[in-house]
């Protein structure tokens, strides 16, 4: 082996050994983050950096058990500290600059990632998925996670022919000197030769930083999943209808307190519904009535005063400062009524059409401000307390696709009956909502309804039959928020 030969597969182990989780495996997990670079630059992703895949990818598998090792790797059992000292003279500047690069990307990039919700929820998810789904999970969070990171720089993109030749030099360098080199697993060196360029790198992506949460909450639901989501076009989808529902928002403090208002008038089925406490057990809590005293606090009766009958004994001190123990019950279920929200959309074909003011179809925006008022409504009475029934009609295409993305959005709701999909016939003509392209027909004798009329640049929303001319308009680029709160309001 060769002088220069020798001080490249030097300065490549460096950089891999540089790497923050190459600690217990590491030509295992080498080659797994090989397999995820590969994923990447096959779907398009070509100008990601190995290293940041690399860091990034096991960031998200082991969440807030990673632990940063910024220059030390792990050989017959026992970290390693490398220095510069360790290499030839003439790569010993180059180590210390990738040194400090690695130091600022993990205080501005893994660290982080480290305090994330979004990443810890991702890990979280992947932690009980079979290897081949989490290598599936892991690359698509790292498409996801790229852009945001990478900033407005245009980086090169990555040769996987010339990597790949690259990768089977270092293997013929490092099979020809076993006893030359600062790393004895040549696995690493093999697998990681594309980290002797992460200086810069590391540098640019520190340099950008993580701004917001690496992931958002679309993207986060996924991943949640990713494995049952039929079709690519679905996925797109389903992000468009949930990254509108985030940017609705949160419902403000003063609609929900309007609201809890109206559910502690709510009719009951049964005026003595309240005699007998009907509800069961659902928490325990350090104030409450005798009746419900946690068995165990008697145990205390008599405890500490053995030797003086007059002194107070330990349940007495407890009871005193407060410590004491008490069951509490969910209310009565008949002194609660369930809301349920029933929306219909109609002639959902034309619906779907792109109108050049609007930021994305008709449709996405009408279903997106439907599940925000579903949410809002759980958020305040409970998910056991709310039902949504969701009704399409249309051309059979277009509302066999709608239902299908709404079904997949409202599986969990659906499994527990908390939202029922139903024909157009099957909802009340009563207090429901609809979105229509049309006005509300002034001579129908349907009971109240709330008409939203969908279709154009501006939507007019009406209560029929009382006022079927006349109505609020809505801006959807705008005004969903406000629409939303009417929806719940409503339901």
């Amino acid at each position: 082996m060769t002088s220069s030969s020798t001080t490249t597969s030097s300065l490549s182990a460096l950089a891999a050994a540089m790497a923050v989780c190459v600690v217990e495996e590491p030509a295992a997990e080498a080659r797994r983050s090989w397999s995820w670079a590969l994923s990447l630059w096959g779907a398009g992703v070509d100008d990601i950096p190995l290293s940041v895949v690399h860091d990034l990818g096991f960031l998200l598998l082991r969440g807030r058990a990673l632990r940063l090792r910024t220059g030390r790797i792990r050989k017959n059992g026992h970290d390693v500290v490398i220095t510069a000292g360790d290499v030839a003279h003439d790569v010993a500047e180059d180590f210390d600059r990738a040194r400090r690069a690695r130091l600022q990307f993990e205080e501005r990039v893994m660290a982080a990632g480290l305090r994330d919700p979004s990443v810890l929820t991702a890990s979280v998810l992947m932690a009980g998925s079979t290897p081949v789904l989490q290598d599936q999970l892991v690359t698509h969070a790292l498409a996801e996670m790229w852009p945001r990171l990478k900033g407005e720089k245009d980086w090169p993109r990555q040769s996987v022919p010339f990597l790949r030749a690259q990768v089977a030099a270092d293997v013929d360098d490092a099979s020809a000197d076993d006893d030359d080199g600062v790393i004895a697993d040549h696995d690493v060196v093999a697998f990681m030769a594309a980290f002797a360029a992460a200086a810069a790198d590391l540098d640019d992506v520190a340099a950008a930083g993580v701004g917001g949460s690496l992931l958002l909450p679309d993207e986060v639901w996924e991943l949640s999943r990713l494995d049952v989501l039929p079709s690519e076009a679905m996925r797109l989808a389903l992000r468009a209808v949930h990254r509108t529902m985030n940017g609705i928002g949160a419902m403000s403090s003063a609609v929900m307190m309007a609201l809890r208002d109206r559910r502690a008038n709510a009719v009951t089925d049964d005026v003595d519904a309240d005699a007998f406490p009907a509800g069961g057990f659902d928490a325990m809590s350090t104030k409450g009535a005798l009746e419900n005293l946690v068995r165990s606090e008697v145990a205390y009766v008599g405890v500490g005063n053995e030797h003086d009958a007059s002194a107070p004994d330990l349940f007495d001190v407890r009871y005193v400062e407060g410590e004491t123990l008490y069951y509490t019950r969910d209310e009565s279920p008949l002194l609660e009524r369930r809301r349920v929200l029933n929306v219909a959309i109609v002639e959902v074909e034309r619906a779907r059409a792109k109108l050049a003011e609007l930021p994305t179809q008709t449709v996405v925006l009408i279903e997106a401000v439907i599940l925000a008022a579903f949410k809002d409504l759980q958020l305040v009475f409970g998910s056991s307390m709310v039902q949504l029934q969701l009704a399409i009609d249309g051309d059979a295409d277009a509302v066999a696709e709608e239902l299908g993305l709404v079904s997949a959005s409202l599986d969990s709701e659906l499994a527990h009956r908390r939202a029922v999909l139903v024909p157009i016939g099957g909802l009340p003509a009563d207090r429901r909502v609809v979105f229509s392209p049309r006005p509300p027909d002034a001579t129908s004798k349907v009971g109240t309804q709330l008409w939203v009329r969908v279709g154009e640049a501006q939507w007019t929303l009406s209560t029929h039959p009382v006022s079927p001319q006349h109505g609020a308009t809505f801006d959807p680029r705008r005004d969903l928020r406000r629409l939303a709160d009417i929806l719940a309001a409503f339901a």
